[in-house]
This record gives C-alpha cells, sequence and structure tokens, in this order.
C-alpha cells in the first residue's frame, strides 16, 4: 500500500472518535444524524486524499482534516435540526443552546483534546476568534451551573455506581 492508502486506511482508526465527538456536537439531535455525518465526513476526507486534491502530511493531519469535515457538514445540516428531547440531562441541553461555532470550539478542547491552534483551524477561524469563542462557550454553561462538581465539594465520582466483582 502506498501512503496515502494508508493514510486512508488510518482514517478509520479515527472513527470512534469522529462519533463521539459527532453526537455531541449534534446535542440531542439524534445519533443517526451524527453518524451519517461521520460517514459523510470520512468518504469525502477519502475521496479528497484519493483525487490527490488533499495532501496530507501524515495521519494527524489528515484526522484535522475529517474534524473540519464533519463541522463543515454539520453546521449546515444541524441548522434545522429539533432541540434535545426533555428527557435528556441537563448538559445536552447547555451545549444545544450555544452557537454552533461556541459548541464545537468547547468540544474539540474539551472533549477531543485538539489545542487552540488545531481547533481554530477545523473551525476555520483565527486563534484569537477560536478563543473568544471558547471563552464564551464556558461562560455560559459555567452560568447555567454545568461545571463539573469537584469530589471535595460532596459531589460522587464519576460511575461511583459501579465496583469490582472478583
Amino acid at each position: 500500500m502506498g501512503r496515502r492508502a494508508d493514510i486512508v486506511a488510518g482514517l478509520a482508526g479515527a472513527t470512534p472518535a469522529l462519533r463521539r465527538f459527532a453526537r455531541a456536537l449534534c446535542a440531542g439531535a439524534g445519533p443517526a444524524i451524527a453518524d451519517d455525518l461521520v460517514q459523510s465526513a470520512l468518504q469525502s476526507v477519502g475521496a479528497r486524499i484519493r483525487a490527490r486534491e488533499l495532501r496530507p502530511a501524515d495521519l494527524a493531519e489528515a484526522r484535522i482534516e475529517a474534524y473540519a469535515a464533519l463541522v463543515g457538514l454539520a453546521q449546515k445540516k444541524l441548522a434545522n435540526a429539533p432541540g434535545p428531547a426533555s428527557r435528556h440531562p441537563p448538559v445536552v441541553h447547555g451545549l444545544a443552546s450555544l452557537c454552533f461555532d461556541e459548541r464545537a470550539m468547547l468540544l474539540l478542547v474539551s472533549l477531543e483534546g485538539f489545542g487552540y491552534d488545531a481547533s481554530a483551524r477545523i473551525v476555520g477561524a483565527t486563534r484569537e476568534t477560536a478563543l473568544a469563542q471558547l471563552m464564551r462557550a464556558r461562560g455560559a454553561l459555567g452560568a447555567e451551573g454545568l461545571r463539573p462538581v469537584a469530589p471535595l465539594e460532596g459531589g460522587r465520582r464519576a460511575a461511583s455506581h459501579l465496583r469490582v466483582v472478583k
């Protein structure tokens, strides 16, 4: 296999992370929409690499391109998507209340672990604009009381209801 084929094949390994990001980005609109977005983004980037329109240096750069394609597709598709149902947790409603760019920046940095420069590149903004969007998103969720509770403040650890069974 050639280098391009290796990169396209390596993108398949990024599918679980792309699905996680897409489901959070859709904020309750439904897993089917998120899965369709991931599939379309991977097909688009794969086709562009095979056609030599896109020449990523390595898998990390191709992954950034896949996230950028996903964000672009999601912005169009989610314009008229329904909001989260009442059964969804408050954090989903909080994410849905953010504008799309703020939600995307927050999820790229907080959920996916991208740096500020890579996140800005993915959403197609300057670094300064991306940082401003991130600060607004964090502020909006913090104002709604949707910050994680520290264990010292009496909060439970995640999955504290699980126990090891011998």
